[in-house]
């Protein structure tokens, strides 16, 4: 068995009734300054280094906040809008409105004017606290009648005295928490609009208290523990873990500078934990095979290591295999295991669904990803593996009073497998309602005040929940066979050269590919076979480079079904972005507008 699970195994887990004496935000973070106030909580980089701030001092920039909210006029059950990426201000700023009684509304600064917008004329915060002076603008623009001031983190340099750090230093007063429920609101999060327009989730202090909780009960984690924190604090997952599950056992927090200096940042804060979603391991198993790519003896050594690794977990190694084991794993598997730091003892994975391969390889190699899963409506975690129950490609059994339960009444259902059915969920982590839906949300939650989630799977002898897809993106083809595109693609993305896959087929005859290639593998094309003078265009339909991807598709494809596999596909070398409307701010794939900008070319595929 892998040690560093035995290691992990050994280690005490959480009594959330001796450490997680809280029935409120506020109330959380109030004992966790008491508790751990000299301990280092958050770590920000300037000048070239980490600097960490106690857990005291944000105690103090918190209640100093809360002053200046309260004198611009938040009081209880009021919305303050956040516009900015993680910050000491944007916690902070949760934290002083918790205590006021105030409700977070929180989002990107990547999203789009037209979301800002519905969101504001949704929601109608009284403040906003926002990123810079550029959305500040935008934000005034919007015209919302509710709002009455608007605090800027970094304003331009002739506006310094004006941020929103100066101003708290400048207050004296420091307000204590209020009169605050756990009935009370905490959070509206909306959700990402993958199929549509966010709709903005109510949840309350009590079912996000519980949800920290049940999850930080999970694993073994405590005050000495430290983690990186990249993942939006707008999105559910990032926000539960990183500010409240690290704070309320008193652990370190570092923040990363921006999503392109993540891996520089890991070997600088060194976390022991890391919590993160799919696309940061596919990213470093990406690097990783691409380094060894073409170069024989690297290759084979790295095939060699990975194979010795997988069986010594297993426990199959000869004296001889382990022997061969021990050094490989000194010359390749030190290397898998410093991209992350060294003193890392698990990560987390959230947000999307996490491939078996990329989890297998980590896993051989000491780097322990225990996949999850959620959703904003339940505050959000509702299972993840841990080094007790394990099961690579399910998500773990439930959290402690999660009920889970499988329905099959719905006709959007394959019925070809009898365990399959939609996940319905209950217990006090779900959320209140969507605001201002009330046929949207009488669309999810059942007379019995069941989450009905959307998505398929079942569950096993062990209670170990598996997803196998969306309720409303499986679809059926021509010839009756039903498809779930996701499971597909999550396949395809492991093939290093390729980025993003999006499978196609409702009605048709046969399924269909956009492929987008990574942008290291078409770099590296290009240089290798002198390509550099050629288009996007004469690129993407250059037999050489198509014949590369069809042996990455093929390869990916073998163990599908005969009528899962796409017969055809098309390169795409546009980059998805959130600012192109192709991902959403939590980074998946808007099916919906990649199909409509891509129509003709996936017409063309069926001629």
């Amino acid at each position: 068995m892998n040690s560093n699970m035995e290691k992990l195994r050994s280690q005490k887990l959480m009594d959330p009734n001796e450490l997680m004496t809280f029935s409120t935000l506020a109330e959380l973070m109030s004992n966790s300054v008491k508790r751990y106030g000299e301990r280092p909580f958050f770590g920000v980089k300037r000048n070239g280094a980490y600097e960490w701030m106690t857990y005291s001092e944000f105690g103090v920039i918190v209640r100093k906040l809360r002053t200046l909210l309260k004198q611009q006029g938040l009081s209880k059950g009021d919305r303050l809008a956040v516009i900015a990426n993680n910050s000491v201000e944007f916690a902070a700023s949760a934290y002083a409105a918790y205590g006021l009684g105030g409700v977070l509304v929180p989002m990107y600064e990547v999203q789009k004017l037209q979301d800002w917008e519905f969101i504001f004329g949704d929601s109608k915060p009284v403040l906003a606290v926002v990123a810079n002076d550029s959305i500040r603008e935008k934000v005034e623009g919007i015209g919302c009648e509710s709002l009455k001031h608007i605090f800027v983190i970094h304003p331009e340099k002739e506006r310094a005295s004006e941020a929103l750090m100066s101003l708290i230093e400048g207050v004296q007063e420091m307000t204590e928490v209020g009169d605050v429920s756990p009935e009370d609101v905490s959070d509206i999060i909306y959700t990402s609009g993958t199929t549509g327009r966010p709709r903005g989730v109510v949840l309350t202090h009590r079912s996000v208290c519980e949800n920290t909780k049940i999850t930080g009960a999970r694993f073994p984690i405590s005050c000495e523990d430290r983690t990186l924190a990249f993942l939006p604090w707008a999105h559910a997952f990032g926000k539960t873990v990183d500010l409240h599950v690290f704070p309320a056992v008193g652990a370190a927090v570092g923040l990363a500078e921006s999503s392109r200096t993540i891996a520089q940042n890991l070997r600088e804060v060194n976390p022991t934990i890391l919590i993160s979603v799919p696309k940061i391991f596919n990213k470093i198993y990406d690097t990783i095979h691409l380094k060894i790519e073409g170069k024989k003896l690297p290759s084979m050594m790295f095939r060699q290591a990975e194979e010795l690794a997988a069986r010594a977990n297993s426990g199959k190694l000869s004296l001889f295999g382990k022997a061969g084991n021990a050094v490989l794993d000194r010359l390749v598997g030190a290397k898998v295991r410093a991209a992350f730091g060294d003193s890392l003892r698990f990560c987390i994975s959230g947000g999307a669904s996490l491939s078996s391969e990329v989890a297998s390889f980590f896993n051989n190699f000491g780097v322990l990803v225990f996949e999850g899963y959620g959703m904003t409506e339940h505050s959000p975690v509702v299972a993840v593996n841990n080094a007790f129950m394990s099961k690579i490609g399910s998500v773990g059994r439930p959290l402690d009073g999660v009920k889970v339960e499988i329905l099959h009444d719905n006709e959007a259902l394959d019925k070809s497998d009898e365990r399959c059915g939609e996940i319905v969920l209950s217990g006090v982590s779900v959320m209140k309602e969507y605001l201002n839906a009330p046929e949207a949300t009488a669309e999810v939650l059942d007379e019995q005040g069941r989450l009905h989630t959307g998505d398929m799977g079942y569950v096993d002898e062990d209670n170990v929940i598996w997803i196998t897809g969306r309720v409303k993106e499986q679809y059926k083809l021509e010839n009756g066979k039903y498809v779930v595109p996701t499971a597909l693609e999550e396949k395809i993305n492991t093939v290093p050269n390729i980025s993003i896959s999006v499978i196609f087929g409702s009605g048709k005859p046969y399924n269909v590919a956009l492929l987008v290639p990574s942008p290291e593998f078409v770099e590296k094309f290009r240089a290798v076979n002198h390509l550099e003078k050629l288009s996007d265009a004469e690129l993407a339909s250059n037999e050489m480079f198509r014949k590369a991807l069809s042996k990455d598709l093929q390869a990916a494809c073998a163990d599908f079904r005969g009528y899962e596999k796409p017969q055809k596909f098309a390169v795409i070398l546009d980059e998805f972005t959130i600012q192109n409307g192709l991902l959403s701010p939590a980074l998946k794939i808007r099916r919906r507008e990649i199909e409509k900008r891509y129509a003709d070319i996936i017409a063309d595929l069926y001629k």
